[in-house]
C-alpha cells in the first residue's frame, strides 16, 4: 500500500501536541515527587466577581446594581453567606460545604494591574503572568514546568483539555492537548494500523519540530492506550455534569488516577461576557462551574492532598449595571483555589469599597491584590518552588497572604 504524505495526514487523526519541543520526554511510570498537581481553570469572557461572590455587606452594592444585585442572605434568591461581608451566588450551593470544610478559599478584588479591557490582550497577559507584552512567549505555568523539568517528566506531564494549548501551558516541552480520551487515538482500520505506523515513522525520521512532534504523538497514543484511563469511573459517588466542562474535568481525574505523571492541567469554561441578560447567563454557568468543581473534589477524595485547582478570569465587570440588564468590562475580579492544603473557609481581600470615589477608571472595582501574588504563593508553598523573578519576569513585589499551607 502506498500513501502520499497528504493522504496519510487525511487518513489519521491524532491528538494535538505543542511544537516547542527540545527533546523527547520518556513515556514511563512517573517518579514520586512532592509537587502538587496544579490545574488552571480559566473563565473566559471576564466573569463578574461582584455577582458570583457578591459583597452583600457593602452598602453601595445594591445602589450600583438596583436590578442585578444578588439579594441579601435570607431573602428569596439570596446569597449564600460566607461572612458578614461576602456570599456565594445562590447557584454555588455545591461549593459551600467545601468552603465550610476549609478546602476552598476565595480571593476578591484581585486581578491584573494592566488597564486593558480587551479580552484577548488581558487573557494573553494573565496567562503569561505579565503586566505588559514582552518577548516571553511561555505561560506562567509553563515557566514553572520548565524550571522543574527533570527525567521524571513523562509525555503526559502537561495536559490541556481542548483543541489547542492555551498560553498558560506553553513551555519548552510538549503539552498534550485533547478533547477527550476517546478521541486521542489513531482513527485507523485495524488491518492497516501497523502499515500506517511504519509510514508515520518513515515520514518523520528527522529532527525537525514536526518530526519530533509526530513521534511524540505516536508515543503518547501508545502510552494512553496502555494506561487505559477510561477504566476508572468516578469514585466516592461523584457525579459530573453532562457538559463539556464536566467531561473535561472528569477526564483529568481519570488521567490522574491512571498515574501517567500529570504535573499540570488546564481547562477553559467560556461564555462569561455578560453585557446583557447577565442573570440568565450566570444562573446557567455558575451551577455548572460549582457542581463540576465539587464533583472533581469528591471524585479525587484523598488525592486532593496533592492537587490544587486555581480558578481565574481575565478581568471583572463594571460595578454599575448597564441599560441592557448586564455589566460592561471592568477591572478587578476574583479567584478561587481548591485543595486539601488551602487555608480555606475565608475570603482573602483588601476590600477597596464601592463608593464612587473608591472606584477605578470609569467605575470599576479596584485591584488591591495582584493575581501573581496568589500564583506565586501557590508555587512557593505547594511545590518545591522556583525563584519568583523567573516565574514572573516583570513583577518585583511578590508577597504571601497565607492562602496556602
Amino acid at each position: 500500500m502506498k500513501l502520499s504524505r497528504r493522504q496519510f495526514m487525511r487518513t489519521t487523526t491524532l491528538g494535538s501536541i505543542s511544537l516547542a519541543i527540545p527533546r523527547l520526554l520518556r513515556a514511563e511510570p512517573p517518579r514520586k515527587n512532592t509537587d502538587d498537581i496544579i490545574i488552571s481553570i480559566f473563565l473566559r469572557g471576564a466573569a463578574d466577581g461582584l455577582n458570583i461572590i457578591p459583597p452583600w455587606g457593602d452598602p453601595d452594592y445594591h445602589q450600583l446594581r438596583p436590578t442585578l444585585a444578588i439579594p441579601d442572605p435570607g431573602e428569596e434568591g439570596g446569597a449564600l453567606p460566607l461572612d458578614d461581608m461576602f456570599g456565594l451566588h445562590p447557584g454555588m450551593k455545591s461549593l459551600l460545604p467545601l468552603y465550610e470544610a476549609g478546602d476552598l478559599a476565595i480571593i476578591h478584588a484581585c486581578g491584573s494591574p494592566s488597564p486593558s479591557h480587551s479580552h484577548f490582550q488581558a487573557q494573553d497577559l494573565m496567562e503569561r503572568g505579565l503586566e505588559s507584552t514582552t518577548q516571553e512567549y511561555r505561560g506562567w505555568l509553563g515557566r514553572y514546568l520548565d524550571y522543574r523539568r527533570d527525567d521524571s517528566f513523562t509525555v503526559f506531564h502537561a495536559v490541556a483539555m481542548g483543541l489547542a494549548t492555551p498560553r498558560t501551558l506553553v513551555h519548552q516541552a510538549p503539552t498534550i492537548s485533547m478533547s477527550g480520551i476517546e478521541e486521542f487515538s489513531l482513527k485507523l482500520p485495524e488491518t492497516e494500523e501497523d502499515k500506517i505506523r511504519e509510514l508515520l515513522l518513515a515520514f518523520h525520521e528527522g529532527d525537525r519540530p514536526l518530526d519530533i512532534a509526530s513521534r511524540e504523538t505516536l508515543s503518547a497514543v501508545d502510552e494512553l492506550a496502555r494506561a487505559n484511563p477510561l477504566q476508572y469511573a468516578p469514585e466516592n459517588g461523584a457525579e459530573y455534569p453532562d457538559t463539556e466542562f464536566g467531561h473535561q474535568m472528569r477526564t483529568l481525574g481519570q488521567l490522574i488516577r491512571a498515574d501517567l505523571g500529570l504535573r499540570a492541567g488546564s481547562v477553559n469554561l467560556g461564555g462569561w461576557d455578560t453585557h446583557e441578560g447577565e442573570a440568565t447567563t450566570l444562573d446557567k454557568l455558575v451551577p455548572e462551574l460549582s457542581d463540576t468543581l465539587a464533583a472533581f473534589h469528591r471524585d479525587m477524595g484523598d488525592r486532593m492532598s496533592g492537587i490544587t485547582l486555581v480558578v481565574m478570569t481575565e478581568f471583572g465587570r463594571r460595578a454599575y449595571e448597564n441599560g441592557s440588564a448586564g455589566t460592561d468590562h471592568g477591572h478587578a475580579g476574583f479567584m478561587m483555589v481548591l485543595g486539601k492544603n488551602v487555608n480555606g473557609g475565608r475570603v482573602f481581600h483588601d476590600w477597596p469599597g464601592l463608593k464612587k470615589t473608591d472606584l477605578y477608571g470609569a467605575g470599576d472595582l479596584q485591584v488591591t491584590m495582584d493575581y501573581r501574588n496568589v500564583l506565586g504563593e501557590l508555587i512557593s508553598k505547594r511545590t518545591n518552588g522556583m525563584p519568583m523573578d523567573l516565574l514572573f519576569p516583570d513583577f518585583r513585589e511578590t508577597s504571601h497572604s497565607g492562602i496556602f499551607r
